[in-house]
């Protein structure tokens, strides 16, 4: 390769390669500071959406053992008030995440719906109007359909991505329940 060919090809591949490296490595260097931080602020937002839902509850203890699909966390009153599952369901604009409340009859006691990536105005009524979940307030932990609540109008999508979020924490539930954790 001749110099005014290298000046011409290698010099700004060279260049181009070296920002790439610097860029990945600040990048990296970024994430690991900040990965920690986000996913305390994760737990934070969901403890405290898990006192909402279940107010009379003192503390929360992590249950596993389950496998049903779409369901992030399972956690239960060490007292016996009820449990809380975490699940989402697959909207319009990605997850739509759902906390929901059973308590110690078994019934749904509350529902919060958490921020999610629904299309403003529309999908995200489901974070912002809580009012519209508290029609699953008393509901009994079996599955069902759309059909069967007062969807979000001009939000179709998203309010199946709510019954598939409030669904799968059902399914979670009566699992750990039958489980007898």
């Amino acid at each position: 390769m001749t110099k005014e060919q290298f000046n011409e090809y290698g010099k700004p591949i060279a260049v181009l390669g070296a920002i790439c490296i610097v860029t990945s490595l600040l990048l990296g260097i970024t994430n690991s500071l900040t990965a920690p931080v986000i996913a305390e602020n994760e737990r934070k937002v969901a403890q405290a959406a898990y006192h909402e839902v279940l107010p009379t509850a003192d503390t929360f203890e992590t249950v596993t053992g389950y496998t049903a699909a779409n369901v992030l966390e399972v956690v239960k009153d060490p007292n016996g008030t009820g449990y809380v599952v975490k699940a989402q369901g697959q909207g319009y604009g990605g997850k739509v995440p759902a906390v929901v409340a059973f308590d110690s009859n078994g019934q749904i006691a509350a529902v919060k719906f958490l921020e999610n990536g629904e299309t403003k105005g529309f999908g995200s009524r489901l974070y912002e109007e809580a009012e519209w979940a508290t029609q699953f307030q008393g509901m009994e932990p079996k599955a069902f359909t759309i059909s069967d609540i007062d969807a979000l109008s001009g939000a179709t999508i998203s309010s199946k991505a709510a019954v598939q979020a409030i669904n799968a924490a059902i399914e979670g539930y009566n699992e750990v329940i039958k489980g007898g954790n």
